[in-house]
């Protein structure tokens, strides 16, 4: 995982200190929603931003308490949403097996992706299009954390709302742990998902302006 504050991210067209276009996206609540409805005036929130026709974030393995997590955002007054490129019902389906209820905004046809960018991350000088998490105070961007999500790196969302709250970011050890923690130094060693989506597709099915040139198109192993 690696994350910025910087103000430039590779493949996004919005920087820290702008906001979120006010795009209005089909919402599992009903009717179409721009990030801002979805949070309170002035609050926090995180969102999970990942515009490919696969999971916003992966299904937690055995071990790591979502629910507990995502309490510990609520009682900082934090509201954690996602912006997938999935459509409603594949959104739908994915919350069931994550066994959670949270604001969902639906990108499938690329319209925020259009106008936003995609993030990109370089490997041993090739580029991945991939996800990242935006801090946001309702929706103007405070931080921009490269292919971070609750399940693997809540830590770092945690020290990146401190520094948006003015605190020092604490370092912090989660309680819950994933099974495989102790082994193989943390990595996480394959596992099958339950019941897990048919046909996930590694893909964008549009064009983004401005996109550097990729040698592959999308690294999704921990989403699917």
């Amino acid at each position: 995982m690696s994350d910025t504050h910087s103000p430039r991210l590779a493949g996004l067209a919005v920087t820290v200190g702008e906001h979120l276009p006010r795009l209005h996206l089909p919402s599992l609540a009903g009717p179409d929603l721009a990030p801002v409805d979805l949070i309170d005036e002035g609050a926090l929130a995180v969102c999970i931003y990942n515009p490919a026709a696969v999971n916003p974030f992966p299904i937690p393995p055995r071990g790591v308490d979502l629910a507990a997590r995502f309490a510990q955002l609520r009682e900082r007054g934090v509201t954690l949403y996602v912006i997938s490129g999935l459509e409603l019902p594949r959104i739908a389906s994915w919350m069931d097996q994550i066994e959670l209820d949270l604001y969902a905004l639906s990108d499938a046809d690329g319209a925020f992706a259009r106008q936003i960018g995609i993030p990109i991350k370089r490997v041993e000088g090739r580029n991945f299009r991939t996800h990242c998490a935006f801090v946001l105070q309702e929706d103007r961007i405070l931080a921009i954390l490269l292919e971070t999500d609750p399940v693997h790196d809540f830590e770092q969302l945690l020290a990146a709302l401190d520094a948006a709250e003015g605190r020092q970011p604490g370092l912090y050890t989660l309680p819950d742990r994933p099974w495989y923690a102790e082994r193989r130094g943390g990595e996480a060693p394959y596992e099958p998902e339950p019941e897990p989506e048919p046909e996930l597709e590694a893909e964008f099915p549009f064009e983004t302006e401005a996109a550097p040139d990729f040698d592959l198109d999308f690294e999704a192993e921990n989403n699917e």
